[in-house]
């Protein structure tokens, strides 16, 4: 397969987003200073304005891939917590509102203790109600638009993930934590509830997303190497096709089978093969396959259930492939 226009596929790129702007203003400057006609463009995954790491943009299609980033991929973050101060808002952006020290027995414990304490209770499964003041939305406005507005909501609490958990540094009344979990989950909650347990309150003073599944903070662009308007920006350095960022176990289709897969037609499962990823630390799916042609062209992803695979969305390089099998050119 020869190599591919990266102005003409989608991609996502891996942003450094720094203290201070929020998610939308990081994906308004991409998008006046990308330089060409890159289609539409969104994020996967907000980060707050106070908070700094990975935020994944995609264009040209890859915003599509949205759902299923949030569905299949874990997140990581480093954060510093601080025993004491309860905010509204988990973070210090907003001011103390309660004081409370967790109890003496653990601001004296060791580390090694304290992560075995805190590892018996969060690790696994972990039921957590979104954070009052996040974009979860309720009554079709988010959270924080109904706590600016004086009106605090708790929603349900809703089962998640804390797939990993560790202790960095700890000197009380400050806590360093690196914790992976699974989408959806809020870190300045999580701290919260670690507070409570320990009998105190505490909120977050530094959060860094360092990855979301295979993408990592260390191999984000940096906002030096952002694109600016007239400077020529290296897609093919800092564009990554959406097979690399969202990495899943392949189908690879025939000439006749690729037609029928863009035509929307489902196949039965014994009429395909699945290449099943080797590499553990990719995160693969039964459910969710990247689909390809014959030549290895990426048309898209397709779900396996019930028996059957089919096409969630293809790709509009992969639309105008079909094209060409109906339709050659004389």
């Amino acid at each position: 397969m020869k190599n591919p226009d990266y102005k003409k596929i989608p991609l996502v790129f891996n942003v450094y987003k720094p203290v201070g702007p929020s998610s939308f203003e990081i994906v308004q400057h991409f998008k006046r200073n990308l330089g060409y006609d890159f289609g539409k463009i969104g994020h996967f995954g907000t980060l707050d304005p106070f908070a700094e790491g990975v935020l994944l943009i995609g264009v040209q299609g890859a915003q599509k891939l949205n759902n299923y980033i949030h569905e299949l991929l874990p997140k990581s973050y480093r954060a510093v917590g601080v025993f004491g101060g309860k905010t509204d808002t988990g973070d210090f952006t907003s001011n103390v509102t309660t004081q409370k020290d967790i109890a003496l027995e653990f601001q004296n414990m060791s580390l090694e203790d304290l992560e075995v304490k805190l590892k018996n209770h969060f690790l696994g499964e972990y039921w957590q109600s979104p954070h009052s003041f996040s974009a979860s939305k309720f009554e079709g406005k988010r959270l924080y638009e109904h706590a600016v507005a004086g009106r605090m909501i708790q929603k349900e609490k809703v089962k998640r993930e804390i797939l990993d958990f560790k202790i960095l540094n700890y000197k009380y009344p400050e806590m360093e934590l690196a914790v992976t979990v699974s989408s959806g989950t809020y870190v300045r909650s999580l701290f919260e509830e670690i507070s409570e347990l320990l009998d105190g309150v505490g909120a977050l003073k530094i959060l860094e997303r360092t990855a979301i599944g295979e993408n990592l903070s260390n191999e984000a662009i940096k906002e030096n190497a952002w694109p600016l308007k007239g400077q020529e920006f290296d897609l093919e350095k800092w564009g990554k096709p959406l097979d690399q960022v969202l990495c899943l176990n392949k189908v690879l289709l025939s000439k006749d089978q690729t037609t029928r897969h863009l035509l929307g037609h489902r196949f039965k499962l014994d009429e395909i093969t699945v290449t099943y990823q080797t590499d553990q630390s990719i995160i693969s799916t039964l459910e969710i396959l990247w689909v390809y042609n014959q030549d290895g062209h990426l048309l898209g992803p397709a779900r396996a259930a019930d028996g059957e695979l089919q096409s969630l969305f293809n790709l509009k390089e992969a639309i105008a492939l079909f094209t060409d099998y109906v339709a050659p050119k004389q």
